[in-house]
């Protein structure tokens, strides 16, 4: 679910088995078993989201590094070749008996990173998301343009705070459904929203189309070794006792972050695949930092994972 999307309700879960229903793909689905459930993020700030990639005794790599191509949807070359560029700087800097100081990393791993194809590309496609800002059609014409041109044009867009842009759930869904009903039914507001707008419900078989906790249970692995802090905080508590929109619950992958009876939601840290949806979409910010949402993303070990990998 990208962040641009503004419903203060969203699941891609449900969205997904209604598209695996739609009669061209089922003809070849019909019968088939869940064998492996994972969930991933995609960081579609890339180049925008690069954060200070060395330091003294450290250097960053991988898609937490901003070297995605949000052009292109690419991840997992760009990391790998980022971790092969510090892998050379290290064993350059061994050789030479440096330290491991922030001017050697720069001097080494940073400059291997900033002559590299990885560089190039993700200059290219580094504004070519800031049209959805402003809508869907938006951004892919936006899109279109960056991936004509280059890089050299594109559709601009001012991001907003997500405390700002998303609206209530009362605003967004008026006289649809109410947040009370759904916690007197015990459901979801994204499963109640879309059975009142008129979705069918999934007929479950048992093998391929199960509940997202099925799915999680069947086609996942945790891989979470005890005596680690929990790598999801929520930093002030009366600012989530007062949210109405609640979005890291709705939108968290792995149903991680679920109701708390405080107010407070919980945080199971077995479940978290480290897509940080719960970060960049927090509707509340911190009175001392309007840029800074409520929940904080710290490194952490483990994780629900495939099953195949």
């Amino acid at each position: 679910m990208p962040s641009w999307f503004d419903s203060p309700a969203r699941t891609a879960y449900r969205y997904l088995q209604h598209w695996m229903l739609h009669p061209y793909l089922w003809r070849c689905l019909k019968g088939a078993k869940l064998r492996s459930w994972g969930a991933k993020t995609l960081g579609e700030s890339g180049k925008h989201g690069e954060p200070r990639l060395a330091g003294d005794g450290y250097a960053r790599i991988g898609e937490g590094s901003g070297s995605t191509n949000v052009l292109t949807g690419s991840g997992v070359d760009e990391a790998w070749a980022t971790g092969t560029q510090l892998a050379e700087a290290v064993v350059e800097l061994l050789n030479a008996k440096k330290p491991f100081t922030g001017q050697n990393l720069e001097e080494t791993y940073v400059k291997r990173r900033r002559e590299s194809w990885v560089e190039a590309e993700g200059r290219i496609a580094e504004k070519s998301r800031d049209g959805f800002q402003k809508g869907v059609v938006t951004g892919m014409i936006g899109m279109a343009l960056a991936g004509l041109t280059n890089g050299k044009l594109s559709l601009g867009g001012v991001p907003l705070q997500p405390w700002k842009r998303i609206p209530t759930v009362e605003n967004y869904f008026a006289e649809k459904i109410s947040r009370d009903e759904c916690k007197t039914s015990n459901i979801p507001l994204h499963g109640a929203l879309m059975d009142k707008a008129g979705w069918p419900a999934i007929p479950f078989d048992g093998q391929l189309l199960v509940s997202h906790q099925d799915a999680l249970l069947m086609g996942g692995k945790v891989q979470a070794p005890d005596g680690y802090s929990d790598l999801v905080v929520f930093l002030h508590p009366y600012l989530c006792q007062k949210c109405g929109e609640r979005i890291c619950i709705e939108a968290c992958s792995g149903q991680a972050i679920y109701p708390g009876d405080t107010g407070v939601p919980n945080f199971d840290r077995e479940k978290c695949v480290h897509c940080g949806v719960c970060m960049w979409n927090c509707s509340q910010a911190t009175p001392e930092n309007p840029e800074q949402m409520n929940i904080v993303f710290r490194a952490g070990a483990g994780g629900l994972h495939s099953a195949e990998n």
